[in-house]
């Protein structure tokens, strides 16, 4: 999942990269077996493709379009904070600002899925990003 506009440029970036090694691919693949060019191309063409959904995922959190999934629990919420944070237009150091932390630190929560962190943390963060229990619970009732 693409977590800021940092990770989506590189993306785009690779993006590119991968189009560009198709061409080159293309260009020099006339003494292949078909099977051996469909293959490869078929491949690059998956990895594009996924790349392009992250991006256009990334995107519509962006725009404000999520919601948190019915019957969350609260290992999923967890996972679900980086796109709560992109929805209510907070990069990381947006949050990291609102919590006195780096943002190096909420990267590295968002890496690691918010896991092995304190309760006391979490409560911080769902209160930073106006997100509480009692909300949750409705949601999964």
């Amino acid at each position: 999942m693409i977590k800021s506009e940092k990770q989506k440029t590189k993306t785009i970036e690779t993006i590119n990269g991968i189009k560009s090694d198709k061409e080159r691919f293309i260009a020099i693949s006339a003494h292949l077996p078909k099977e051996v060019i469909e293959a490869n191309i078929g491949s690059m063409d998956s990895m594009i493709g996924e790349l392009e959904k992250e991006i256009q995922e990334y995107e519509e959190i962006k725009s404000g379009k999520y919601t948190l999934p019915k019957n969350i629990s609260f290992i999923e919420l967890l996972r679900c904070l980086p796109k709560i944070r992109i929805a209510k237009g907070l990069s990381q150091k947006d949050l990291a600002d609102l919590l006195g932390m780096t943002k190096q630190q909420i990267n590295r929560y968002e890496e690691h899925e918010y896991q092995n962190i304190s309760p006391e943390k979490i409560n911080m963060i769902l209160e930073a990003l106006n997100i509480s229990l009692d909300m949750i619970e409705k949601i999964a009732a």
